[in-house]
């Protein structure tokens, strides 16, 4: 398996291997998520986000074929009169195909996301995970991700 830094080369594939994750979400919250389709996370707005220094994106391959992804971005907050500077490194996805699922892949996208974090010096890596997401939520507790903020909403129009 390779994991490497995705360059635009890979806009394709990541926004090809983002259509499982949208659909797991589309699945549970439909009234939140789209389904998969060439517009919810294309190839060029992958692109965009390749172009932002502060975004980086991991592609793994296993035998040249794209299997998986993780795009975070680090995040600094500056000091203000309530709260303490904040430096993290915010996950915003993680996507490896079924078939790689069992391989390692989700464990040696997220250490590439540490070394990161670390050689920036941040000390936090932070993600939001769906309460109905079980799955993710085994997976990332498994890492050592704790819950350290809850969202909570009240939804007017009767819809969970």
């Amino acid at each position: 398996m390779d994991i490497r830094l995705a360059t635009p080369n890979d806009a394709e594939s990541i926004a090809a291997l983002n259509a499982a994750v949208q659909q797991v979400h589309a699945d549970a919250l439909p009234h939140l998520f789209k389904p998969p389709s060439a517009e919810t996370f294309s190839a060029s707005l992958v692109r965009q986000l390749l172009a932002d220094p502060h975004t980086y994106v991991f592609i793994a391959s296993a035998q040249g074929v794209p299997v998986g992804y993780i795009y975070g971005q680090i995040i600094r907050r500056a000091v203000t009169s309530l709260r303490y500077a904040l430096d993290r490194l915010y996950l915003h996805h993680l996507s490896v195909n079924q078939a790689a699922q069992r391989q390692l892949v989700w464990e040696a996208l997220i250490q590439a996301r540490v070394r990161v974090a670390q050689d920036h010096g941040i000390a936090t890596i932070a993600l939001d995970v769906w309460t109905v997401n079980t799955k993710a939520r085994a997976f990332f507790a498994a890492q050592g991700f704790t819950v350290y903020q809850e969202t909570l909403w009240l939804h007017l129009s009767g819809e969970e």
